[in-house]
């Protein structure tokens, strides 16, 4: 793969973050993704702060400000980040992060800068008033009052009924009252390979071999195919399913019948192709977006996805 910056380029701010050090987690991948993602009450809990809640998880805002950080840092040093031989001047648009303190956040630990910040991100929850409580003015509360006696099963039909008349809530991520929302999925994981896989490129110390397998795992196992290290690509019975028999032919290591089913190729190790990897995590595609549109995003002032942009048309 071809240097990723218009010039040589030194991080001081920015750098690739070992497997261990940005999550507690134990066990399998796929259970602590579909616990993410599913877990209803360990999502919801995890959204609260200081009697508010936020959009999504804490460590979504730390995969921002670390994307922000590192495009500071290319700002700064006048560079350009090249995408499908297109080169992209990288420049932050402050107008989109008024209050962030973009440069203190550099030299500060996240946890630090989250303390003074998170204010920015944070909304009212939900509350019950008391008699004593005033009925607030606020363009952006809204009081409903519900018969006690009724079902919690009806009192919600009430609501979406209510919404569908008169557009009370936000339905979409983009509606989230604070300024700063997040459109995308995030998964922890993917996120870091992604960041790590630019930020090992942008340093070009490493070849594209030595980033995917590296003893320090830079790039982390995110399905069951890469569950061992994308040094040993595993094919898994999802992801051959989703194959035609001429896709079956092009990937599979070995001389197979075309006719075989998808579960007579589980298990067939598949030959690694770093170059492959490194692509899917830096450039991306339209749908799954890579490292570089996230930073190019982020520059603009949104994360994961512009919501217009894709960078790559």
């Amino acid at each position: 793969m071809a240097k990723i910056t218009s010039k040589p380029v030194k991080l001081k701010h920015s750098r690739a973050v070992k497997k261990g050090r940005t999550s507690r987690y134990k066990g399998n991948e796929k259970f602590r993704q579909d616990d993410e993602f599913y877990n209803i009450q360990t999502r919801e809990l995890s959204k609260i702060v200081d009697g508010g809640i936020v959009q999504k998880r804490i460590s979504a805002y730390r995969h921002w400000t670390k994307f922000l950080i590192l495009a500071r840092e290319l700002e700064k040093q006048d560079s350009s980040i090249i995408l499908k031989k297109k080169e992209f001047k990288i420049k932050v648009d402050e107008s989109m992060y008024v209050g962030w303190d973009i440069d203190k956040m550099m030299s500060m630990k996240f946890d630090d800068w989250w303390k003074t910040h998170r204010h920015l991100f944070i909304t009212d929850i939900s509350r019950v008033l008391s008699p004593k409580d005033k009925v607030s003015s606020s363009k952006d509360k809204v009081s409903i009052e519900f018969d006690t006696n009724r079902r919690l099963a009806d009192v919600i039909k009430d609501l979406r009924r209510l919404n569908n008349e008169q557009n009370i809530f936000g339905n979409e991520d983009t509606s989230f009252k604070s300024n700063f929302v997040i459109n995308g999925r995030v998964i922890d994981a993917t996120l870091q390979n992604r960041y790590n896989a630019l930020v090992l490129k942008i340093e070009d110390k490493l070849t594209n071999q030595e980033i995917v397998t590296h003893e320090h795992q830079y790039i982390r196992p995110t399905s069951m195919k890469t569950k061992d290290g994308y040094s040993t690509q595993k094919e898994d019975i999802d992801d051959i399913r989703l194959q035609s028999d001429k896709e079956r032919l092009k990937f599979s290591k070995y001389e197979v019948d075309t006719k075989d089913s998808a579960e007579s190729y589980v298990g067939r190790i598949i030959k690694p192709n770093y170059a492959i990897t490194m692509f899917d995590l830096i450039t991306g595609t339209n749908k799954s977006w890579g490292a570089v549109q996230i930073l190019l995003s982020v520059c603009d002032g949104y994360f994961i996805k512009h919501p217009t942009k894709t960078y790559i048309d």
